[in-house]
């Protein structure tokens, strides 16, 4: 094998981490944006409830139906650990808010 082909093979290979560190931070803002989406619904069913009739509340149980569970998909297990580290980095990282979604 000559330089020229490991050099190549070498990009190649930098190219497709690249894809799949995408790939990653696509996934995990995807998730912490449905969690934002999640905790407004939960406050927008809370003010809903507080305006009604007590007796009978629109959302007696204000989480209930919302939650969405992803570790039936396959790409959720292969990238699962990767994701929830990359969130939690995301919440204590002290860089501006544009950084916290790459």
């Amino acid at each position: 094998m000559c330089y020229e082909d490991e050099t190549e093979d070498y990009y190649e290979m930098l190219d497709k981490q690249s894809e799949e560190d995408e790939l990653i931070s696509f996934i995990s803002a995807l998730f912490e944006y449905s969690a934002e989406l999640e905790e407004q619904v939960i406050e927008l069913r809370r003010t809903v409830n507080e305006l009604s009739d007590k007796e009978r509340l629109p959302f007696p149980d204000l989480e209930g139906d919302i939650y969405q569970v992803f570790d039936d998909f396959s790409a959720y297990r292969k990238y699962q650990t990767l994701i929830e580290e990359r969130i939690e980095w995301n919440k204590t990282h002290p860089i501006s808010e544009i950084m916290k979604w790459l």
